[in-house]
């Protein structure tokens, strides 16, 4: 039985954890701040997509926690005939629309990041405006979505949970029966 329960939480752990991050989409060295950005999730999908950065000092790498990082985003290819159903508070913003990046949005407090929203598949271009006293920039970078997931395909680990401890108590009703003799 314990063997069984150590499969079990091993096979369903890695469903219940979230890192920051995701996949280095660039790295911009640009006025003595190299700026990697990360973005979630894997593959990149039309939807909420997690945007994550880092921001150290060239020389140094140290991190640096005072610059000021919005986000903005923009369709590059033509729109595509469905567009996916964002969550409410994605509608309130639209293509072109400056997001700050917050220390706040992230665990690791290395990064600053924040939640932009692709509302459909195809090529988009992530604005990143960095300002920190007197260096001000911007930079560009390309990306492709995938079409968004189908919902019973991402959320049936958690639609399977009810079925799995049912047939896990039944389970567990024959073991005893049968130990009773």
């Amino acid at each position: 039985m314990r063997k069984f329960l150590t499969i079990a939480l091993a096979a369903f752990t890695p469903l219940a954890l979230h890192a920051d991050g995701g996949i280095t989409i660039a790295q911009i060295e640009r006025d003595g701040l190299r700026v990697t950005a990360f973005a979630a999730p894997v593959p990149i999908r039309a939807g909420p997509l997690d945007v994550s950065l880092l921001v150290q000092e060239v020389p140094s790498n140290q991190p640096v926690s005072d610059a000021e990082i919005f986000l903005s985003l923009r369709k590059l290819s033509a729109p595509a005939p469905n567009p996916v159903r964002l969550p409410a508070w994605c509608s309130t913003i639209s293509p072109g629309t400056q997001i700050p990046a917050t220390s706040a949005h992230s665990k690791n407090k290395l990064l600053v990041g924040a939640y932009v929203p692709v509302a459909e598949p195809g090529r988009w271009e992530l604005q990143v405006f960095i300002e920190r006293g007197p260096t001000r920039f911007s930079s560009a970078i390309p990306f492709d979505a995938l079409p968004a997931r189908e919902p019973l395909s991402t959320w049936w680990p958690l639609l399977a949970l009810v079925p799995a401890a049912i047939l896990l108590y039944l389970w567990r009703a024959v073991l005893i029966r049968a130990r009773r003799g």
